[in-house]
């Protein structure tokens, strides 16, 4: 596992960096659009597309040492808004997208987990699928169920898929800071282990079991959710832009 520590990288700095160039390069935009300079806004967004790309893979170590610095600290919180706040994010991240994004979510789905480790796993899940699907007939989902004492996040999809035996080989492959190993670092963190399902030209579906809160007579605990509100939370904005890139996947 990743020990950013070591690198002598402050990761609270790297991800202030993260947030302020993301601003400077929305403000870019914006004054480019409003000037009419379509050709230095394409250029524009070419050369962020590379530096965001760049940016989200040293998302994807810094995510990874959280869990070698322990700072995974699980809480109380109201899963079902906090997948209802991230279906937000993506839905107007993709208003011109033709691929359809379903959402089947429980309501009041109360669980025990960190919410930031878990929003990084569900995003990079949405954004593989994404990344994945026809361009004009593809369909992602996102669903909650919960049953006795856990709820299943599941990403499904109707994407291209894959054989078995290259699901088996991408995950005996895994081992540095890839999707794959986030999501099974944060599923060890609650004592589950993620199912994969795929057939080649079939799709492919991932499911995350994440422990219920047991019940209590005192007041319910919410996530804070203002950043993911605001869209300036910078790890999922990083994951988004690597739409951008089909090349991209876990």
């Amino acid at each position: 596992m990743y020990d950013i520590s070591k690198s002598g990288i402050n990761p609270d700095e790297i991800s202030d960096l993260m947030t302020r160039a993301l601003a400077i390069d929305q403000e870019l935009n914006y004054r480019l659009e409003c000037a009419d300079m379509f050709e230095e806004l394409r250029i524009l967004r070419e050369q962020a597309r590379c530096c965001f790309r760049t940016l989200a893979q040293v998302q994807n170590i810094i995510e990874t040492s959280q869990y070698s610095r322990g700072r995974v600290r699980p809480i109380r919180f109201n899963l079902s808004e906090h997948l209802e706040d991230i279906a937000s994010m993506i839905r107007s991240k993709l208003r011109s997208c033709e691929i359809t994004l379903e959402f089947d979510i429980d309501r009041n789905v109360i669980c025990l987990a960190d919410p930031d480790r878990l929003s990084f796993c569900v995003v990079n899940l949405i954004v593989n699928s994404l990344q994945n699907v026809d361009k004009e007939e593809g369909r992602v989902r996102l669903s909650l169920k919960s049953s006795g004492e856990v709820a299943a996040v599941s990403v499904v999809d109707n994407g291209y898929g894959m054989s078995n035996n290259k699901l088996e080989e991408l995950l005996a492959g895994s081992g540095g800071a890839k999707g794959f190993d986030i999501l099974k670092l944060f599923c060890e963190s609650v004592g589950t282990a993620p199912l994969f399902e795929t057939t080649k030209n079939g799709g492919f579906s991932v499911t995350v079991k994440v422990p219920l809160a047991p019940p209590t007579e005192g007041l319910e605990f919410k996530a804070s959710h203002a950043r993911l509100n605001l869209g300036t939370i910078s790890p999922c904005i990083l994951l988004l832009y690597k739409l951008d890139d089909t090349t991209v996947t876990l």
